[in-house]
């Protein structure tokens, strides 16, 4: 009886000892890794296409020159616009290569004595405004830091009050020139982001007819603006 009492301790205590050691094997062993595709479904994708709204405020100034070459005025522009706008987007890695046009319509406008003519206001007004860029970015995550370039169209009207002999009132031409800028988006969900983004517009001289005296028969202008907008993409 005791020789088999023996031999059955013996056993259940190298029972209890492999029990006790697989529980320690298993506190020690490493953790899995997660699955790859887990880690990847946490960064944010920013493919696709996508159209937004935009808004802001704008300051600037236009330079008039007369037909001579005689500074006329250089009269500041403040005030704001909205518009649409529409875009598309590759990522490879962290880096997001784009494009986005966008049209809005504006109010920026100013008026100031015209020089050598204190009685004479000379005024002016950028109208509808629009924009065709390349954008280039890096993700992190939710969140895109850009900067963006390229064309930029506007409409402008300017005026001399009170007309005053040959001088004509109204002119109104379309402008062509670049722009250049950087901004930021954030993501709020998969669908919808939000944006905010300086841009500076700078247009190309136009020459227009102002009257039939010389040296106030033709004058150029030469409008420039900083743009401060703001907007919301939804995203296909």
């Amino acid at each position: 009886m005791s020789t088999k009492f023996f031999f059955a301790s013996l056993s259940v205590g190298l029972i209890a000892t492999t029990a006790t050691s697989a529980d320690l094997g298993s506190v020690d062993a490493p953790r899995p890794l997660p699955p790859q595709g887990a880690v990847a479904d946490i960064i944010h994708d920013w493919s696709g296409g996508y159209v937004g709204v935009v808004g802001g405020g704008a300051v600037g100034e236009v330079e008039t020159q007369t037909g001579s070459g005689t500074l006329f005025s250089e009269t500041p522009l403040r005030g704001g616009l909205v518009g649409v706008t529409a875009g598309y987007n590759v990522q490879s890695g962290n880096m997001v290569y784009g494009v986005e046009a966008d049209v809005s319509w504006a109010k920026v406008q100013g008026d100031k004595a015209c020089a050598g003519f204190p009685s004479q206001t000379c005024r002016y007004e950028l109208g509808w405004q629009g924009t065709a860029r390349a954008r280039v970015g890096v993700a992190m995550d939710r969140t895109l830091f850009y900067v963006t370039g390229g064309l930029a169209v506007a409409e402008g009207n300017g005026g001399v009050d009170p007309i005053v002999g040959a001088i004509e009132g109204e002119d109104q031409q379309t402008y062509f020139g670049y722009v250049a800028g950087v901004g930021a988006e954030y993501a709020m969900t998969d669908a919808l982001s939000f944006k905010a983004e300086y841009l500076y517009t700078d247009y190309a001289k136009r020459t227009s007819p102002l009257g039939t005296v010389s040296p106030l028969d033709s004058y150029e202008s030469d409008p420039s603006s900083h743009l401060i907008r703001v907007g919301v993409n939804y995203r296909f």
